[in-house]
């Protein structure tokens, strides 16, 4: 998602209109109808008119820089490039999208604040603090998880290969904004911080997918100097590739799945769960796969596929996919 379309049209005069400046006007009418012009704080709607783009940017910066509520507005999925073709070809299902979105993001905080957004807005604050972005900008509460679920332990410190090890073309990987990310020539990244074998587990990795990437988590698998990993199963990452039909949370190769249980450019949250010879495979809490191994199930020459138990391990594809992964946390079923 490298282009957040939010804040950028907020102003009031004697009537809440967009200026011609913004960049989808329509998202300023939908958070003026819903937020601004239904609000009973007259100083609530005077910030607003006077922060314009900075209820969701910050005073003097580059656009890409975000206040906290841009971040969650961003990673809830407000992005030009699908926002506004949908709008053109579907606006009542993009309003409906876009009240989704504010609907999401109202229950989410940022670090450090005891208040939601939604909270701060009934309050008449600006949900992403002042103009000038003084409130900070830290790492916002899930969708769906956060490393401090019950139970769970992280796996990824999000700033370093702690516990992890590349195997192949090293330069495939990199560290950015708390996130795994992979682009380059084949490479899979493997989890070595556990020296006992995950058998039966629940795990979540949030990823997020560019247009026409590839990628992949794998379970009950084992490190390997090169090539694609022989043991285990692979979860498939894959929500517009066009050379594998193979979509995102296909049991690869054993259940697969044929439309995409999730967007580009979009966070969302694979869940693997294994539980004796039963995988389930969710994305945002949705069950995607359900899979009982058969008793006849036998390893196959040249990938496994069969429930055993291993480690996990991130795949980077190919040099065109860009994937990220982070938030990466695990729980002991055994």
């Amino acid at each position: 998602m490298r282009k957040l379309i939010v804040g950028c049209a907020l102003v009031l005069g004697a009537a809440f209109s967009p200026q011609p400046a913004f960049a989808i006007k329509e998202f300023g009418e939908a958070f003026g109808k819903k937020y601004v012009e239904a609000s009973k704080n007259e100083d609530f709607k005077k910030l607003a008119a006077e922060a314009k783009c900075n209820v969701c940017h910050i005073d003097g910066e580059n656009k890409k820089k975000r206040n906290p509520y841009g971040e969650a507005l961003h990673d809830a999925g407000f992005d030009k490039d699908t926002l506004k073709p949908l709008l053109k070809s579907d606006p009542e299902k993009a309003k409906k999208e876009m009240e989704a979105m504010f609907a999401k993001v109202e229950e989410l905080k940022a670090k450090g604040s005891d208040k939601t957004f939604g909270a701060k807005i009934n309050a008449g604050e600006l949900p992403g603090g002042d103009v000038k972005g003084k409130q900070p900008v830290g790492k916002l509460v899930s969708f769906v998880s956060t490393a401090a679920d019950e139970g769970f332990k992280s796996l990824f410190d999000g700033k370093s290969f702690s516990g992890w090890k590349i195997n192949e073309n090293e330069k495939s990987w990199s560290i950015e904004d708390g996130a795994f990310v992979c682009q380059g020539e084949r490479s899979h990244l493997f989890y070595v911080g556990d020296d006992k074998p995950f058998k039966n587990f629940h795990l979540k990795v949030e990823v997020k997918t560019m247009p026409n990437s590839n990628g992949g988590i794998y379970f009950h698998t084992k490190y390997q100097d090169s090539n694609w990993p022989k043991h285990g199963f692979e979860v498939q990452v894959n929500n517009s590739y066009d050379k594998d039909p193979r979509r995102t949370s296909s049991l690869y190769a054993v259940k697969d799945v044929a439309e995409p249980a999730a967007k580009d450019n979009v966070w969302y949250t694979q869940e693997v769960i294994v539980q004796g010879k039963k995988v389930t495979l969710k994305v945002d809490g949705k069950t995607i796969v359900e899979y009982e191994e058969p008793a006849s199930a036998k390893p196959g020459k040249d990938f496994t596929r069969v429930i055993d138990e291993g480690t996990f391990a991130l795949q980077c594809h190919d040099p065109g996919s860009r994937v990220y992964f982070r938030n990466i946390q695990v729980k002991r079923l055994d």
